[in-house]
């Protein structure tokens, strides 16, 4: 392996480790609008909510992945958080 792509792989491991890091604060927040919901009376999915979580992600995508994978990427995101609203 080369000294420089392995320099860009550490690059990638650290953007994953953020991923990962703030996709579980996310859904700490998740679960917290969870509790809300349930208190209230609300159902947890909101598919008003859901299309505008993924208009946006389009709209601000820069690339150079594509909006589809992006908007997919995020209905994998909001599948779950629908799943740990539901166990809140």
């Amino acid at each position: 392996m080369t000294p420089e792509i392995e320099n860009l792989r550490q690059k990638i491991d650290s953007i994953e480790d953020s991923l990962i890091s703030l996709l579980n604060e996310r859904a700490k927040y998740v679960l917290e609008i969870g509790k809300i919901k349930k208190a209230q009376g609300l159902p947890i999915a909101d598919s008003k909510r859901e299309g505008i979580i993924l208009k946006r992600v389009a709209e601000k995508n820069p690339g150079p992945m594509g909006d589809e994978f992006m908007v997919d990427v995020f209905k994998k995101i909001i599948d779950e958080s629908i799943k740990l609203e539901s166990k809140s």
